[in-house]
């Protein structure tokens, strides 16, 4: 059983906790109890994502990794009885895919109903039978799902896709909370927040919160998204300029959205234009029930496909598509149009060709708002935390020293860690707010290469990748640490402060 050979609620990442960069989320929860027979096991998995930085794990003609679950799928003795997907990003999804392809079983799988649009939608791209796929079942938030000993609770979380979910899974063994990503920002458009009245509800009843903490070392809260509006809307308008480009992300429709509502404000007509993908994403949009020239009613004109009918907008629009479509598309000139940059990873690439084509922009360099925030920051977390009274706080989404250095700030928040930093493998015992590891198992990632079929899965054992392969950027531990010392050190002070209040009301009352 890897080390659950006792009753008991056991939880294992096998994705989420790598070294250093994060991405290939995969969770697995195994719950034992005693039967007439003996011991009985339950066991889910939360996630199949697929590892963004494959190329550094150097294994030539890679086409993509994902963790290493073949031991928990059918016909294996240790197999899931369950998949459950909190929402439709590559890094969370994606894996499930792959391992169709390959030929792979799985038992049921529940998602939301636009990740299961994006779904199908990567069957028909993968090119896979319906023969070969599993059981989809389509849930929403508050459905409560029986899988074996263990109940699972979809809870609504806010994040930069639609129908995003958390999980509440529960056993006679104790209850944890797999936030999913999430934030507390409550002023997004057309999408669910995350659910923090029913997790009021549960405050008390979470033994452990398996959190979300890709921007833990970030303080105060994120910010919020009608404040990317507003700050979108405003640097449009000072531009003075009449044809606007702001490329976005094609998996992250609120910037769609965001990008959208600022041409409405300003009375700017639309014109959507990417890759395939941007037009994929798009168009499942559009099905899901965005249908944007509804929403315009009549007050902009919206082009869905430039190739006709552009002549009709004039001189005055907003182009919202990709950062690699700009220039000859749309005539670009320099005395008329403006860009706004919305990512960090837009940057460079796009910077050279605004500035080969003389056209000012705005980036999130200058502007960190635009860039639109899916993850919560510190005071997103503290606030699930006092929500739910202070469970034991498990830090996913996060390279392992984030949480290392996180364990001198933590008290003074109220926030209680495992005694030991989770890494992928790993499998933990979870009982009455406490986690302690029971193994050290090497978690491995399976490189896919579809190219070459002497190499078309290659076993990798995690290791550190970060400057390594096309994605080379990850959070610094320098960085992370000087951050954590100067949130403490303003705590601290606070603290201080607070404590000389309190005593000079005593003497004065004395």
């Amino acid at each position: 059983m890897n080390g659950c050979k006792d009753i008991g609620l056991y939880w294992q990442p096998l994705g989420g906790n790598n070294v250093d960069q994060i991405s290939g989320h995969c969770y697995r929860y195994i719950d034992c109890t005693r039967s007439a027979s003996g011991i009985r096991t339950c066991s889910i998995l939360i996630d199949v994502g697929k590892y963004d930085n494959y190329s550094a794990l150097g294994v030539p003609c890679a086409n993509t990794a994902v963790p290493d679950i073949r031991e928990f799928l059918p016909p294996s003795p240790q197999a899931i009885s369950a998949v459950f997907i909190t929402h439709s990003h590559p890094d969370h999804l994606n894996g499930l895919a792959h391992y169709l392809k390959l030929g792979y079983r799985f038992p049921p799988v529940y998602m939301s109903r636009y990740t299961r649009m994006i779904f199908e939608d990567l069957l028909k791209d993968f090119e896979i039978p319906s023969s070969a796929c599993p059981q989809i079942v389509e849930i929403c938030p508050r459905d409560v799902i029986t899988i074996g000993s263990m109940t699972v609770e979809a809870v609504a979380a806010s994040h930069t896709c639609f129908d995003s979910l958390g999980f509440i899974i529960k056993s006679a063994n104790g209850t944890v909370y797999h936030t999913g990503d999430f934030k507390a920002d409550d002023s997004i458009y057309f999408r669910r927040p995350t659910d923090f009245s029913r997790l009021a509800e549960l405050s008390g009843k979470v033994d452990c919160m398996v959190t979300d903490c890709c921007r833990l070392m970030d303080d105060g809260f994120a910010p919020k998204e009608s404040d990317t509006f507003k700050k979108m809307a405003e640097l449009v308008r000072k531009s003075g300029k009449p044809k606007i480009f702001i490329p976005v992300y094609p998996t992250h429709p609120e910037m769609y959205v965001i990008a959208f509502l600022v041409a409405l404000k300003l009375k700017k007509n639309v014109v959507f234009y990417g890759t395939r993908d941007f037009y994929i994403y798009l168009n499942l949009m559009i099905e899901y029930g965005l249908d944007f020239r509804k929403l315009a009613q009549n007050r902009i004109k919206v082009i869905y496909h430039p190739d006709f009918g552009l002549e009709e907008l004039g001189d005055n629009y907003v182009v919202i598509g990709t950062y690699n479509h700009i220039g000859r598309e749309f005539s670009i000139r320099r005395k008329d149009s403006f860009a706004v940059i919305t990512a960090r990873t837009f940057f460079n690439p796009l910077r050279g060709q605004l500035n080969l084509h003389g056209i000012k922009f705005t980036s999130v360099v200058d502007e960190p708002l635009l860039q639109g925030y899916g993850h919560g920051f510190l005071g997103d977390i503290v606030k699930m935390n006092k929500i739910l009274q202070a469970p034991l706080l498990i830090p996913t989404h996060c390279p392992a020293y984030v949480t290392d250095y996180f364990r001198e700030l933590a008290p003074l928040l109220g926030i209680k860690l495992p005694a030991q930093t989770p890494l992928n493998g790993n499998i933990f015992k979870i009982s009455n707010r406490e986690c302690v590891k029971i193994t050290d198992n090497v978690a491995k990632w399976l490189v896919v290469s579809y190219d070459d079929p002497a190499q078309k899965l290659t076993e990798v054992a995690q290791k550190p990748t970060s400057g390594l392969g096309f994605l080379k950027r990850t959070i610094s531990k320098k960085r992370c640490r000087r951050k954590f010392k100067m949130i403490r050190h303003r705590l601290e002070k606070e603290i201080c402060n607070a404590e000389k209040a309190q005593k000079r009301l005593s003497d004065s009352q004395l």
